[in-house]
């Protein structure tokens, strides 16, 4: 028996109260100790999701993946940042 993820809803970049012109630029942080994930939507294409591990490669990933691999870093405990 497979056993189907629930579609992570309320993402922090699923807000639209913030002014668009500074939406793209914000970076979400979600840290545990020492390792830190970085999100940022790309400026080009709201389809696509950067995130980058400590000082690692910023890779962009589709919104659908980052959605998920978001969520089970945030399941797991790590702490959410916000900042532009």
């Amino acid at each position: 028996m497979t056993i189907q993820e629930k579609y992570p809803e309320n993402i922090p970049w699923d807000l639209t109260t913030i002014d668009q012109s500074n939406y793209k630029s914000i970076q979400w942080m979600l840290s545990k100790a020492d390792i830190v994930y970085t999100f940022t939507r790309s400026r080009i294409d709201n389809n696509y999701v950067y995130i980058q591990k400590n000082g690692g490669k910023r890779k962009a990933y589709k919104e659908y993946e980052a959605r998920f691999t978001y969520q089970r870093l945030f399941d797991e405990g790590y702490s959410l940042a916000a900042f532009s």
